[in-house]
């Protein structure tokens, strides 16, 4: 009896384990940057990822205007820009390899 249940606690591990090496071979990383049309860093917009379904990721990006996000996983995102002074961006991004960068210039609220 003991013998049976030290094999079901085994072969409940190890189907944990391939669950968890299943998932984290899903995760992707991305790394967003953000830039002015100058070509100079945006400190602190705001990034948010929008995926077709499941959970929405909101970001800060740092003082050199970059975000890392760990851990979306593959498929389509609806990425969103924001930040005091500019115009929003907008742009749909496909996540496929280990990690993607995406950048974005954002526009002064009076330029056209």
């Amino acid at each position: 009896m003991r013998n049976v249940g030290l094999m079901t606690l085994i072969l409940m591990l190890l189907a944990g384990s391939v669950d968890a090496s299943f998932v984290q071979d899903n995760q992707r990383t991305v790394m967003v940057e953000v830039v002015d049309t100058a070509g100079q860093p945006v400190k602190y917009a705001c990034v948010t990822f929008v995926p077709k379904s499941g959970d929405i990721v909101f970001r800060k990006a740092d003082s050199r205007g970059r975000v890392r996000v760990r851990n979306l996983t593959s498929g389509s995102y609806r990425v969103v820009v924001k930040v005091d002074g500019y115009q929003a961006q907008k742009r749909n991004v496909v996540l496929g390899k280990k990690e993607d960068t995406v950048a974005f210039v954002m526009k002064a609220q009076n330029d056209k």
